[in-house]
């Protein structure tokens, strides 16, 4: 009796750690970890209703890490409309499209980029070029939010930091360069 109470302690046991790996997300600092923003946004353009199309990014991509978890929220360009956007939003796994309202002059269309042009791969080395730019500065550390943004006319990255005594603001070009750091 002892040993067939063992045997299924061990199975129950082995079926919760089995469980516990048929998890879609992914886990780690997306932000700073090689290939896991990639990952994603692949899982993002497998979509029912995007898989096959160009996909254009409407206005920003805004990447979370951390203690609440990961997150991406991307807004994109209704496929086969000019004018009409749908949110999506990656929680461990990407959630349906939502309608986005829109207000203001011009088209959509005109502050979109195409998803392909935003290299999520290059994510990490800016981390990297961030991470170098703070080593002398003692309690710096990088902010869990990174994004690809479109202001007045152009696209570009960034990402923050905070130290006990100032903020600072990094910005990337679309090949991973960074433009502009300044103590805010």
């Amino acid at each position: 009796m002892k040993k067939l109470l063992v045997m299924l302690l061990m199975l129950g046991l082995s079926m919760v750690l089995l469980a516990g790996c048929g998890s879609s997300g992914i886990g780690g600092n997306i932000i700073k970890d090689e290939g896991a923003l990639v990952k994603i946004m692949d899982q993002f353009k497998n979509l029912d209703g995007l898989k096959g199309q160009e996909i254009q990014v409407f206005q920003d991509v805004n990447v979370y890490t951390g203690e609440i978890g990961n997150r991406v929220i991307i807004n994109v360009l209704k496929p086969g409309t000019d004018d009409e956007v749908d949110n999506y939003e990656y929680r461990g796994g990407w959630g349906k499209a939502n309608p986005v309202q829109l207000s203001g002059k011009g088209k959509a269309v005109d502050n979109c980029i195409s998803l392909n042009k935003l290299d999520f791969a290059k994510v990490p080395q800016m981390y990297k070029a961030m991470e170098d730019k703070l080593k002398d500065i003692e309690g710096a550390k990088i902010d869990n939010y990174f994004s690809f943004r479109y202001w007045r006319g152009n696209w570009y990255a960034s990402m923050g930091a905070k130290s006990p005594r100032a903020t600072y603001s990094a910005e990337f070009d679309l090949e991973g360069n960074m433009t502009k750091f300044q103590k805010n």
